[in-house]
């Protein structure tokens, strides 16, 4: 595994283990490690960027951020690339989730994330737990700037309701899980790939020298998309047999990139 240019990682369940908030602080020695080499480190998310710039904060002028699952990307404090939903798609979409008693609205914007909660617990749990910049509206219908990705927060789990969408939207839009209680809502074609190959056109990087740490299925398609894909040993099924390499750590990973490189 030579000539590498880039290495990119999902942040939950695979640079984030077991539940755990915060980054091992390792993982910020390796990233200069890897800087000194020439090797840009990417944060590749459905996270918002101001969250991942927080979690990344020793570090967080020397990556690139794919946030919200392919719809932004970021390289020194310019927004790359930014994919736009379809107003009406985006304002129907809501309008379901808002009516869905079981489900709260997450908005995604450039800088921020907009809701409107039903219940105080929502609220509490995106800035105390997922650690969001959170705007409380009064009408999603009506936020300041383009839609890019629109969530959907289950409480009681994802997975029973992820099929209704896809049946209601996926010919309009992209739906896919995005944990144990989101299911994420893009613009259509849009995820982690889009995002990432347009990152790499403005670095002029070629695919086949980078690599991705994955364990979702959101993480499939920037997967198959770069040179050396990696799942994590605690991948889900569908990734885990789809990517023969597995590691028990990104860390565990990087350090034998940066032995090779």
């Amino acid at each position: 595994m030579k000539h590498i240019q880039l290495i990119a990682s999902d942040i939950d369940g695979t640079l984030l283990l077991n539940g755990v908030k915060t980054l091992d602080p390792e993982i910020f020695k390796l990233i200069h490690e890897l800087h000194e080499k020439s090797i840009v480190f990417m944060a590749a998310s459905g996270r918002e960027y101001t969250n991942l710039r927080n979690l990344f904060a020793p570090v967080a002028d020397d990556i690139a951020y794919l946030c919200l699952n392919g719809c932004l990307t970021f390289y020194h404090g310019e927004c790359i690339s930014k994919e736009i939903m379809d107003t009406t798609i985006a304002r129907k979409l809501i309008t379901i989730i808002q009516k869905d008693p079981n489900a709260e609205v997450l908005v995604s914007g450039e800088k921020t994330c907009y809701i409107t909660p039903k219940n105080q617990s929502y609220y509490e749990h995106l800035t105390n737990t997922v650690k969001n910049h959170v705007t409380i509206v009064d009408d999603l219908l009506n936020i300041p700037e383009p839609y890019t990705k629109i969530s959907a927060y289950f409480k009681d789990g994802v997975y029973e309701h992820y099929q209704d969408y896809v049946d209601m939207f996926n010919e309009k839009i992209t739906v896919q899980i995005g944990g144990k209680c989101w299911l994420d809502c893009a613009p259509k074609d849009v995820n982690k790939s889009t995002g990432f190959l347009k990152l790499l056109s403005y670095l002029n990087i070629p695919a086949e020298n980078t690599v991705m740490f994955g364990d979702n299925d959101n993480d499939k398609q920037i997967l198959q998309a770069c040179g050396y894909p990696i799942a994590m040993e605690t991948a889900v099924p569908s990734i885990y047999k789809l990517i023969p390499t597995h590691v028990s750590s990104v860390n565990e990973g990087i350090r034998s990139i940066l032995d090779c490189n």
